[in-house]
């Protein structure tokens, strides 16, 4: 009885102490945002000097109607969709490339590792090196224009504004489809093989399979990587701030062709010390966020029930 007695005892202290562990670094986590997010919201309704939060002063909406009568405001909004197809062709790109390496060809584990490295590669590294491809002179990617179309072909990728855009898209490309090709492939590897065996049997072209089959089975992953692509489209900043470089100027490329909404957000509360309206921009891109993820959940369930 006595050891029964200080077995539970010890296994008391085990949950307290698992609790604790557990517990205690998400309260600080939790508090510390919570703190962060209760005054951003608060500033939004505010007049405030620099950071000062004792200056804040009731303005009356008038941040809101700074920002929704903003133009460099509306072209961020349109730069960031622009942007974000981009996630939808890398999703396809995953796809196409994941099942190919899933054939279990010769050399498909050597491809799955070299897809996947643009995406572990640091942020800052890329744009330095597509920067340097993109260089006007003697950039990799004009070099090759002018080899097969001539001197005519070469683009100012950096001062000319129809161009500045197409870098980041390009960039977006190359870095984005390597975390969806290793989902994807551990997705299709799950695939139920009875399934395509029996498709096999009733004559099912691998057209048909491919449809019939491995899309439904792999529509969790596919939904997954469709709603983190739509996360990282509306929060693209690292590859537009380094492509602008100084935004000190307040200006992100040339005609703000790189501005997206997170950056612009960047620059109102670095470079003009306003964080009222900076806030504005982070609640309204939550916004956005918010109503198009209810969209995509909203799809996804009709596409179920339909199933």
């Amino acid at each position: 009885m006595h050891e029964q007695k200080r077995f539970l005892t010890a296994k008391a202290r085990d949950n307290i102490f698992g609790i604790v562990t557990v517990v205690l670094p998400l309260v600080i986590f939790f508090s510390l945002n919570l703190a962060v997010l209760i005054i951003t919201f608060i500033t939004q309704f505010c007049d405030m000097d620099y950071y000062n939060l004792n200056s804040m002063v009731w303005n009356n909406f008038a941040n809101f109607k700074s920002v929704f009568t903003d133009v460099r405001f509306g072209k961020s909004i349109l730069i960031m969709f622009w942007l974000m197809t981009s996630e939808g062709i890398t999703f396809v790109l995953a796809l196409v490339i994941s099942v190919l390496i899933s054939q279990k060809k010769i050399g498909s584990k050597v491809f799955q590792v070299i897809f996947f490295i643009p995406y572990i590669c640091s942020t800052v590294a890329v744009s330095l090196m597509w920067m340097q491809m993109f260089a006007y002179e003697d950039g990799i990617v004009n070099s090759i224009l002018v080899s097969l179309f001539g001197e005519g072909a070469r683009v100012s990728w950096r001062n000319d504004p129809a161009a500045y855009t197409w870098q980041l898209y390009i960039v977006n490309l190359w870095k984005a489809p390597g975390y969806g090709i290793v989902m994807f492939k551990a997705a299709l590897g799950a695939v139920d093989q009875s399934l395509y065996e029996a498709a096999d049997m009733d004559g099912a072209t691998k057209f048909r399979q491919f449809f019939s089959i491995t899309l439904p089975s792999i529509a969790p992953t596919s939904f997954y990587l469709l709603f983190s692509g739509l996360i990282a489209g509306i929060m693209s900043f690292d590859v537009p701030k380094l492509f602008a470089g100084d935004t000190w100027t307040g200006e992100a490329g040339v005609n703000d062709m790189g501005l997206t909404p997170v950056l612009y957000s960047y620059i109102r509360a670095t470079t003009y010390n306003d964080i009222p309206t900076a806030s504005v921009i982070s609640y309204t891109l939550f916004v956005i966020t918010f109503v198009m993820s209810v969209i995509l959940f909203k799809v996804r369930d009709r596409l179920t029930k339909e199933e």
